[in-house]
């Protein structure tokens, strides 16, 4: 059976607690939320980015949504919202794309921002995107304040990387045979 591209037909990942899936303008309510926390903007990477996601309006997030959907469109990464499996509301989003660096960019509500979470999200990534994404290396940013994200980061071996974009505190995996 020959294996689609992610960019053909989104793929749609299940952890403990959540759904992975493309990001959906109907999502834009429950994602404003997250994208108004401050203290969730602070950890997230807007590095390369047009705007450096923090929204207080309904328009401007539904703007931001239809931007990723575009992107997607173009196949320059996939945003999947993250849907809490009990609540099925979007408790944020992450995004991978593939290439030399498979950057992985996790936006989580402040009050997911904790091991328990990222461990699902990080576990999911490198049994995943490798081969889903065609990549070597997945690559994310975790600041020093997301405490919670660089314990999980180290317990699946990533390292910082001073090669990608040095001095913005980015952590590196290479893929595992």
């Amino acid at each position: 059976m020959l294996k689609l591209c992610p960019y053909e037909k989104c793929p749609i990942y299940e952890s403990r607690s959540f759904i992975f899936r493309l990001v959906e303008e109907s999502d834009a309510s429950e994602l404003l939320k997250c994208y108004s926390d401050a203290a969730a903007v602070k950890l997230m990477n807007s590095d390369t980015c047009t705007s450096d996601f923090f929204y207080v309006t309904l328009e401007e997030m539904q703007e931001c949504i239809r931007y990723w959907l575009d992107e997607y469109v173009k196949r320059s990464y996939v945003r999947f919202s993250v849907v809490d499996k009990l609540s099925k509301k979007a408790v944020g989003t992450i995004e991978i794309f593939g290439g030399e660096y498979g950057v992985l960019r996790i936006d989580l509500l402040s009050e997911y921002e904790k091991q328990k979470y990222i461990l699902e999200i990080i576990d999911l990534s490198v049994k995943s995107f490798y081969d889903e994404f065609n990549i070597n290396k997945i690559t994310t940013k975790a600041i020093p304040e997301a405490a919670e994200r660089l314990t999980v980061l180290k317990q699946f071996g990533f390292e910082k990387d001073n090669n990608f974009r040095p001095g913005l505190s980015y952590y590196s995996r290479e893929r595992r045979l």
